[in-house]
């Protein structure tokens, strides 16, 4: 096929360079004999410049030079794109739009076949350094511009080069003035390179050009440079183009998709041919995409068998009908091996013509480009390759002659799977496609569908409708049959994601055996008084039955002792049994799955029964024969006497006892050995397969789930290390702080008795309390066992910092190594690791060179306002006359030696400013070791990639200069100065250069006195605003620069388009040849070859998802953007609505960059406008945006990052460094096909990268997410990547497109599962064998969240989408499958931090029930006197009065228990002082942990802690994970007490207040000081969002929140209002009953779609565990009163009373009285409603605030009779609530989940129930049910509400105190900003009416406030001073009591 595309071509497409050889000229070059002491270099100072090494002018006026034709634009040819009809539009083919990247006419080529030419490539003759001579030529004498190349930019007039501010920044020239003006000379030269000859590699292709062939650089114009040379080039342009069309023709792709494709394709063998041979970049990019040893498609063509010539049947026969195939096949069985396979592929691979590899590459690339959302499925695209292949090769094929209609691939192959996939998810309600209410185990999602073309029988599933197999039909026919396919017949679940706990048992069971069954080892060891009742006497202090000092002959029990040891040693296949049971309900029970799970199952009862059974025999026979047992009283606490010892024992008896002793030491080594193998061994690799041939099942495994990159030695060695170190300090510290310190709790407990006639209750007499030690003892060792798991988290941190530091000294970047002068040695480190001068002769200095690079970081900070003029003085390279012979040098700046000497006094930038962050991490950065860089023609072409969604773009005027809203206190622009002043005084100045040089332009210069005297009054709308000229080109530098420090797509895009730049300056600096050529800086013709460059190796991508729905705002945003960066290029969606009534709209996706052609509707016409096979938004948004856009990627690697980032200068002249990690700079000397050729080293798929956090300075809340952001980014990654556990987290990561694309892409998409999608590609890769690694050196610039509310929203996020992640495959795979060390790392370092963190809050919560029973024994049974010490063997002498209970050693394990709590929180601060103290320093360290610590974050890690736990259990139990957009603006508003409260009160508030009930109880009946530290804890819970709230604390407003929150109390019960209690409530709700999904088609609701949580999922943490906590709660309160009622059943003729059925009433009373009230008020609202509310609106709202007010002073009346009942003792009255709360808590959990239907979109019924208006709801038949079903709802609502006002009312009293603290606000402002009190933000300005208003209504309420704060206190204090005149009724008292 031939002719050429149509269409407008970008002018960045077509630069090109001509063909041609190097001729370099060799000059002497002089001995330099001068040397200054403080040049950095040495030899070669700045004095020592002579004539040798300046250059001749006349060099740049070289004749010959053509200006005028420097670059040809391309030819437009006619278009030919056939006749073939389109499947895609009615109206025929779309006409494609202006293509990228398309060819110029034709020049074909001739004398060149396609034969194969493996001989040629096999040779190794090419090395990428093969032809490196850069030498200078002569140059004549002349002085140097140090600034040229900053001149040449503004006398180009490139907007690009004008820095982040665009063209709207004063010129360059203004600076240079300024700093010549303050010296006594003026530099003369215009030369800014100092160069040596063109240093283009030459690969022996003559693709680049010969600078001093200009001619030959004229008549250029190839669009892809590297792939032009015509005697090089294995296949033309031409010829592939020809590829791409006949492919379209016979398959039918859309044209523009091969547009597309076909510049992508070339694009990258471009990017490879430019730093090896053609023919070679055709071959490695052949090997990456489909035959390599690490190509997906081979590996998958080897995994489904489908390498013989008959359909793959294997699997599906037995073994000998198998084995006769083979025979038939003529082939032996043992050739069906790896090895052999790997030989037949190769020589297959090899015999390939390059006509053949590069079409197999098209074929892939278009087959890829065009599959919308099934690029989530690696394999399945493998498998349509394959079947592309067969039909492309077949005769039907070749013979075609029609064309096939554009959009048959399309229409026929991926809409009908991505309608299946589709309709798993979605489901039409009403003409409208919602969310199935279907949780993960019941859809078929990206996974399933991907996996079922793993194996043979997999594939064996794909069927017709007829049920016939698609693999029964021959190859070639296969392609046009599978529109045939019935998909929904043929996927099926591979591995279901079951919402249960059970996913921990099952992915982390080797956790729990080395945990649990160690800590019985240690807790049976240490408490020997369980089997030897004389234990106490083996002490030698002992005196009980002995004499002091003396051990007496004591029974021998070692026996029972190993053999219970022992026996704990069955917990290990106990718990692995439950995994694998667990197993069984997540994996596709199939024969060979069945086969390994059974026979684990059998293995571990074997382990599990040869473990136990020798005890049942052993502890019978255990105790010592030889002494007399019959004297031994068990019942005892001590024993009083040595047993006597037998002369004559039984032989047998002693036989036997021998005989125990020796199976008890052979069991407890069996015990041992078995716990160390389960905990080493994977359950996966238990039975797996271990034949090599080709029919082994963990040939999958070994493919694509278990196939993870073999470490180093010397990194294995590390992993070992470092859980050796942990675990040894963990067993150690565990073993004396945990168990040996719990042996006397344990100990006593176990022994003390409380008799049964000392205690009892009316139905349970004194079963339950005479057991009250056992069920204390029980939680306290549970509690014990859980910080047993925690303490490994904390050795793990300290353990992973102390390595991770000690990794940072040997990388060099800590301020603590031992090369400190990391500035003095900054120029020769850029020289040697920033620029590319290895194996090149230089002739120019080092410093020459290194000085443009260093002056371009420093004026690349000034024009970012980061560096005043002066600052920039002293950092310049500058010129100098020399005093000796009078000749201009270049002097280095003194800054680089200043650092290292403390005789230097100068500030060389701002004090902990910006710039001195930046310049102090680029010189150290260089101190580590960075991978060599390649010339700049060399480097691979990679793509900054970005997906955005509605992230502010660039802030106007109006948000800058404003206050947000009414609860804003300052604008963005004056919190912007009060951060950044030193940024604004550069700012203001700057910007008066700009207006004064546009004054004196246009004669508005004003005279010198005049301007003096009104100086002040003209700068000060300068200073206030930035401008006082309201042109465009002032306001938008005020708004470009709070743009550049918020968080801004405009930062993001400005920061990372500084690649282009780093890339033009080392390309100037490395080429100084090619800017002589080119008529020196400023020329047009360098600009453009340095843009032809620059376009050629870089490109940005943004993925607007809204681009054609942006507001006006926006869209002139991202119009300003196109503007300023024409390159950038952005790629949309474009809908077009159905022109039928059951069609769908058509979904496009769409590429433009600011060259596009505009239209006359003024929307630009985009290159490519590929249809999609529906809407790609399937998941949670940003996956399937990248997953769209990331066809229009370029080169070889990306670079991902979000809308949020930033990037600099200095970062990004190191971009050559980073892309060397993927080593693949070096390429092979052979064919990777050829027998000689090495095997391939493991790819590298990821390279991670830091991140500097650069919101850390808006205060604390942005210094803590920062602080543990940039600990993970650094001390956790450094470590994680040497060991090899290193993930992809999303951003700036840079990944290997090839391998990352065929492999599933960049992220996954299913919907709610893969809600953290960035870290499923990293677990993919990894699984997949592709190494993760993680530099140093690199860090590009991030922001966090910054207020209280998004910074949670964001842990809810992280909580929620980790809960997810439990459920998954990847976990499953990864916790089953990795050795131990690695699994460890994994899990600590992922999931078991979120682990810890459930642990942290059970551990708290178990601490509240243990101090509860400990405080309720206190008050009950009588305490010991005096202070009697346990470890002294004799204690038992001085227990007094007779059987009392000895509390000392439960206070002792209070004591430690709450110091355990607190290090494992406080644990979280050492990483970051750490990482601070190694890379800025101990005064920095101690400097922000300590302002951490005075602004309270204490507090806010408590909160975090308790949101993690609360998202993560919440979405384990609910699921519904969703993307939270989380809002990453400046928190400078002041949030409301009611928006907060209902934000915070699931997730904390209501949590800590039951915990404080608990908490009340404790310290009113046994009060231990450390327990201060929980009630600080806990407050945390109920006070911290409040406490982070900016302006919290004004009197003024703290009161008019007060009356805000009544009325959001009373809110939304006469209509509907969405900001108010009872939404908030019904949202708590409707998570449990979900919507009724016929109405949601009518009308979607304002909450959003919320599905209904499944009963099973919730059954325990819902349901059972309220019911449990209600029971014990119950045990608790019926102790307290089982020794009185012993009494009371004496004075009552023997009868107790019944404490349980006393505080049940006293929880269902106020139940009942509210069912009484809400019915009756029904009917008084259904009477009276409907007439009334025409009179009185609010009728609804009155109504229901009279039952809410009633049901209040029901529960308080519920109180004043329990303290009545209580006799007035505090403590049991407050144990007393404590059993109302949790008793309704576990009522209402059964009322809420087992009888409520689902919800209406809209709160109708509520309104309906107070105003009694039901009809007009559209209610239809549903009006009776739903009123029952209300009054249900309205008798949870009323307890609810007075609980929450309880609530309430409590932190509001607690926050009040804080209102009186004089200059309460500033202190407070000071905490959470960081600002001193004297730049603080300005209180707000209100006018007359409204101060008038507000001081009333603070009047009013206030009275209110403090009237109800003196009611509570009255209620608590006055029944304490006047209980003994408040009495009830004897006859009534004595009823309730005897109930």
């Amino acid at each position: 096929m031939s002719g050429n595309y149509n269409g407008n071509v970008p002018p960045t497409q077509y630069l090109g360079g001509g063909s041609g050889s190097n001729n370099n000229s060799n000059n002497n070059h002089g001995q330099h004999q001068n040397q200054q002491e403080n040049d950095p270099y040495g030899e070669g100072g700045f004095y020592d410049y002579e004539r040798p090494d300046s250059f001749d002018v006349s060099y740049y006026t070289r004749d010959g030079d053509d200006h005028d034709n420097l670059y040809m634009a391309g030819a437009h040819g006619a278009a030919q794109h056939g006749d073939a009809p389109s499947l895609l539009s009615p109206d025929g083919p779309v006409p494609p739009g202006p293509m990228m990247g398309e060819l110029p006419p034709r020049k074909r080529r001739s004398g060149r076949g396609r034969d194969s030419d493996i001989d040629s490539v096999s040779d190794g003759a090419y090395s990428i350094r093969s032809s490196l001579v850069r030498t200078p030529a002569s140059h004549g004498s002349n002085d140097i511009d140090i600034f040229g190349a900053y001149r040449a930019n503004t006398n180009a007039g490139t907007a690009a080069e004008d820095g982040r501010y665009a063209s709207y920044a004063p010129s360059t020239e203004s600076l240079i003035h300024m700093i010549e003006n303050k010296k006594t000379y003026r530099p003369t030269g215009s030369v800014t390179s100092f160069s040596r000859s063109a240093s283009w590699v030459s690969n022996g292709n003559g693709g680049f050009m010969d600078f001093q062939n200009t001619d030959a650089f004229v008549n250029s114009d190839a669009p892809y440079p590297a792939w032009s040379d015509p005697n090089q080039i294995p296949l033309s342009k031409e010829e592939i183009e020809d590829i791409f069309r006949d492919l379209t023709a016979k398959l039918g792709f859309q044209q523009d998709n091969m547009r597309n494709m076909f510049d992508a394709m070339m694009t990258m063998l471009d990017s490879r041919a430019s730093r090896m041979s053609p023919t070679m970049a055709l071959l490695m990019l052949h090997a990456d995409y489909i035959g390599g040893d690490h190509a997906n498609y081979r590996r998958w063509y080897f995994s489904a068998q489908l390498d013989h010539d008959t359909p793959p049947l294997r699997e599906q026969i037995d073994p000998k009908q198998q084995q006769e195939l083979l025979e038939e096949e003529g082939e032996d069985q043992k050739k069906d091996t790896p090895a052999a396979f790997v030989e037949k592929w190769r020589a297959q691979m090899n015999s390939m013509s390059q006509f053949e590899r590069a079409r197999q590459i098209a074929l892939w690339m278009l087959i890829w480009g065009e599959a919308g959302n099934l690029r989530y499925t690696a394999e399945l695209l493998c498998f349509l390759f394959k079947l592309a292949e067969d039909y492309i090769r077949s005769p039907a094929a070749q013979q075609r002659v029609e064309p096939a209609p554009e959009g048959e691939y399309l229409c026929n192959v991926v809409c009908p799977l991505y309608n299946f996939l589709r309709d798993e998810s979605y489901e039409i309600v009403n003409g409208k496609y919602l969310k199935r209410e279907r949780d993960h185990a019941k859809t078929i999602g990206y996974d399933d569908v991907n996996e079922l073309f793993w194996s043979p029988e997999g594939l064996r599933r794909i069927k017709f409708e007829d049920k016939t197999l698609l693999m029964d039909v021959p190859p070639n026919e296969r392609w046009e049959r599978l529109k045939d396919v019935s998909w929904k017949k043929s996927f099926y679940k591979t591995y279901k994601e079951r919402r249960t706990m059970w996913h921990f048992m099952t992915n982390f069971s080797r956790i729990w055996v080395m945990h649990i069954t160690v800590y019985w080892y240690y807790i049976i060891y240490v408490a020997n008084f369980l089997y030897d009742p004389f234990f106490e006497m083996h002490d030698v202090q002992s005196t009980v039955g002995k004499t002091k000092g003396t051990l007496p002959d004591l029974p021998n029990q070692d026996a029972k002792r190993y053999s219970l040891i022992a026996a704990g040693g069955a917990l290990a296949p106990f718990l692995c049994l439950l995994g694998t049971f667990a197993e069984m309900f997540f994996v596709p029970m199939n024969k060979h799955t069945q086969r390994a799970l059974w026979l684990r199952v059998l293995l571990f009862v074997v382990i599990l029964a040869a473990d136990i059974a020798p005890t049942f025999w052993i502890w019978p026979n255990g105790d010592d024969p030889n002494y007399d047992w019959s004297s031994v009283d068990y019942e005892a606490v001590y024993q009083s006497k040595v047993p006597s010892k037998i002369d004559s024992p039984n032989s047998g008896d002693v036989s036997k006892w021998k005989a125990a002793r020796a199976v008890a030491i052979v069991q407890f080594i069996y015990s041992l050995l078995f716990t160390i193998f389960l905990a080493l061994m994977p359950s996966a690799l238990l039975f797996k397969p271990r034949k090599k041939n080709r029919n082994g099942r963990g040939l999958i495994n070994r493919t694509f789930a278990g196939n993870f990159p073999p470490l180093k030695i010397a990194a294995r060695s590390i992993s070992l290390s470092l859980w050796g170190a942990i675990f040894l300090c963990k067993f150690i510290e565990s073993y004396f702080f945990l168990a040996l310190s719990f042996k006397d709790p344990f100990r006593w407990l176990y022994q003390f008795r409380l008799p049964k006639d000392q205690c009892t209750e009316r139905f349970l007499d004194a079963n339950l309390c005479s057991n009250q030690n056992y069920i204390t003892l029980g939680f306290m060792l549970l509690l014990d066992m859980v910080l047993f798991f925690l303490d490994t988290y904390l050795w793990y941190v300290v353990w992973n910092t102390v390595f991770s530091v000690g990794r940072s000294f040997y990388l060099g970047v800590s301020i603590w190594t031992p090369w400190r002068n990391v500035f003095s040695r900054l120029p020769k480190r850029i020289y040697a690791k920033i620029l590319a001068t290895a194996d090149m002769e230089v002739k120019y200095k080092p410093k020459v060179l290194c000085s443009q690079v260093w002056n371009a970081v420093v004026i690349s900070m000034y024009r970012e306002h980061l560096l005043s003029v002066d600052h920039v003085q002293k950092l310049l390279y500058q010129q100098v006359t020399s005093d000796e012979d009078g000749k201009r040098t270049l002097k280095p700046p003194a800054f680089f030696v200043a650092q290292d000497d403390a005789a230097f006094n100068q500030e060389f930038y701002p004090a902990h400013s910006e710039a001195e962050r930046r310049i102090s991490f680029f010189a150290q950065s260089l101190t580590s070791v960075l991978p060599e860089p390649v010339p700049v023609e060399n480097m691979p072409t990679f793509t900054v990639f970005t997906p955005h969604y509605s992230e502010k773009i660039l802030m106007s005027l109006r948000e800058i200069i404003r206050e947000s809203d009414q609860y804003t206190r300052v604008t963005v622009l004056e919190y912007l100065k009060a951060l950044h002043a030193d940024e604004w005084d550069n700012f203001v100045k700057d910007t008066k250069i700009l207006a004064e040089e546009n004054s004196s332009n246009f004669g508005q210069a004003s005279d010198a006195d005049k301007a003096e005297s009104k100086m002040k009054t003209d700068d000060l709308p300068f200073y206030t605003v930035g401008f006082k000229s309201a042109a465009p080109e002032f306001t938008l530098r005020t708004r470009i620069w709070a743009s550049l420090r918020s968080q801004t797509l405009y930062r993001t895009i400005s920061g990372f388009m500084n690649y282009a730049k780093a890339i033009k300056l080392l390309y100037r600096v490395e080429n100084p040849e090619m800017v002589h050529l080119f008529g020196g800086n400023g020329s047009e013709r360098l600009e453009q070859e340095l843009e032809r460059m620059c376009r050629r190796k870089f490109k940005l991508v943004v993925a607007m998802q809204r681009f054609l729905k942006f507001n006006k705002d926006e869209r002139e945003a991202s119009d300003f953007l196109l503007r300023t960066y024409p390159d950038l290029q952005i790629s949309y969606l474009e809908e077009i609505p159905a022109t039928e009534e059951n069609e769908l709209p058509r979904i496009y996706s769409c590429l433009i960059d600011g060259h596009s052609e505009v239209g006359p509707d003024g929307r630009r016409k985009p290159y490519y406008r590929i249809q999609l096979p529906g809407n790609p938004i399937l998941g949670d948004g940003k996956s399937d945006n990248q997953n769209h856009s990331i066809v229009f990627t370029r080169g070889e690697y990306l670079q991902l990052i979000d809308a949020n980032q930033d990037n600099y200068l200095e970062e990004c002249v190191k971009i050559r460094n980073i892309l060397g990690e993927f080593e693949e700079y070096n390429p092979p000397t052979v064919s990777p096909y050829s027998p000689a050729a090495e095997p391939q080293p493991t790819p590298v798929a990821i390279v991670g990268a830091r991140e500097f956090i650069f919101s850390e300075n808006v205060g604390i809340l942005g210094d803590v997410a920062a602080g543990k952001e940039a600990t993970f980014g650094t001390l956790t990654q450094r470590i994680m990547a040497e060991i090899g556990a290193r993930l992809h987290y999303g951003h700036p990561d840079f990944v290997n497109f090839i391998f990352m694309t065929t492999r599933g892409g960049i992220s996954k998409a299913q919907k709610g599962l893969h809600l953290n999608e960035d870290i499923y590609a990293g677990m993919n890769s990894f699984t997949r064998g592709g190494r993760i690694k993680h530099t140093e050196y690199f860090q590009c610039g991030k922001g966090r969240d910054l207020g209280f509310c998004s910074t949670l929203n964001f842990i809810t996020k992280i909580g929620t989408g980790m809960g997810e992640q439990m459920l998954s495959r990847e976990y499953y795979w990864l916790g089953t499958q990795l050795p131990l060390d690695r699994f460890m790392t994994f899990f600590y370092a992922h999931p078991g931090f979120h682990i810890n963190n459930i642990m942290i809050m059970s551990s708290v919560q178990l601490f509240m029930i243990c101090i509860m029973f400990i405080a309720a024994m206190n008050s009950t049974v009588t305490v010991c006197e005096g202070d009697v010490d346990m470890s002294n063997p004799n204690y038992a002498q001085y227990l007094t009065p007779d059987g009392c209970f000895l509390i000392k050693p439960l206070g002792d394990w209070i004591n430690r228990t709450t110091l355990a709590i607190l290090l494992v929180l406080l644990i979280a601060f050492l990483p970051l002082f750490l990482q601070m103290l190694t890379e800025q320093g101990f005064a920095r360290a101690i400097s922000r942990l300590g302002k951490q610590f005075l602004s309270l974050s204490p507090l806010y890690e408590v909160e975090v802690t308790q949101i993690y736990f609360n998202s993560l259990m919440t979405n384990m139990a609910y699921g519904g994970a969703r993307y939270i957009g989380t809002g990453r603006g400046f928190a400078t508003s002041r949030l409301s007490f009611a928006t907060l409260f209902s934000r915070f009160s699931d997730s904390s508030i209501y949590f800590g207040i039951r915990l404080m009930t608990l908490l009340t109880f404790f310290s009113a009946a046994y009060w231990k000081w450390p327990v201060l530290y929980f009630w600080i804890s806990i407050a945390a819970l109920l006070i911290t969002p409040f406490l982070y709230n900016p302006h919290q604390f004004v009197m003024t407003d703290f009161i008019l929140d007060y009356r805000d929150w009544l009325r959001w109390l009373g809110a939304g019960n006469s209509e509907p209002n969405t900001n108010s209690w009872i939404s908030h409530c019904r949202l708590t709700r409707i998570r449990i009953t979900g919507y009724k999904r016929k109405r949601l088609g009518e009308r979607t609701p304002t909450t959003g779609f919320i599905s209904r949580a499944h009963k099973a999922n919730i059954f325990f943490t819902e349901i059972l565990l309220p019911i449990i906590m209600a029971l014990i709660m119950l045990i608790s309160y019926m102790f307290l009163h089982s020794v009185s009622n012993v009494e009371e059943a004496s004075s009552n003729n023997g009868e107790a009373n019944s404490t349980l059925i006393r505080v049940i009433i006293i929880s269902v009373a106020p139940i009942v009285v509210n069912l009484a009230i809400t019915i009756a008020f029904f009917f008084v609202s259904l009477a009276l409603g409907p007439c009334c509310s025409m009179c009185l609106p609010q009728f609804g709202k009155v109504i229901a605030g009279i039952v809410h007010g009633i049901a209040v002073i029901i529960y308080i009346a519920m109180f004043f009779l329990l303290w009545v009942i209580e006799d007035w003792a505090f403590a049991p009255t407050a144990m007393g609530m404590v059993c109302q709360v949790f008793v309704q808590r576990a009522i209402f959990a059964l009322l809420q989940h087992l009888l409520l239907s689902r919800e209406f979109g809209e709160d109708e019924t509520n309104v309906a129930w107070w105003t009694g208006r039901w009809y007009g709801k559209g209610m239809g038949g549903w009006a009776f049910t739903l009123t029952m079903r209300e009054w249900l709802c309205k008798i949870i609502e009323c307890s609810v509400f007075a609980a929450d006002v309880f609530t309430g009312h409590v932190i509001l009293f607690f926050l009040s105190i804080f209102t009186l603290v004089p200059w309460i606000d500033k202190w407070h402002s000071a905490m959470l900003f960081w600002l001193r009190p004297s730049r603080q933000i300005r209180p707000p300005i209100y006018s007359l009416k409204q101060r008038k208003q507000r001081r009333r209504s603070a009047i009013l309420y206030g009275i209110l406030f403090v009237l109800f704060f003196i009611i509570f206190l009255a209620i608590i204090i006055v029944p304490q001073l006047l209980k003994p005149s408040i009495s009830l009724p004897d006859t009534l008292l004595k009823c309730v009591i005897l109930v």
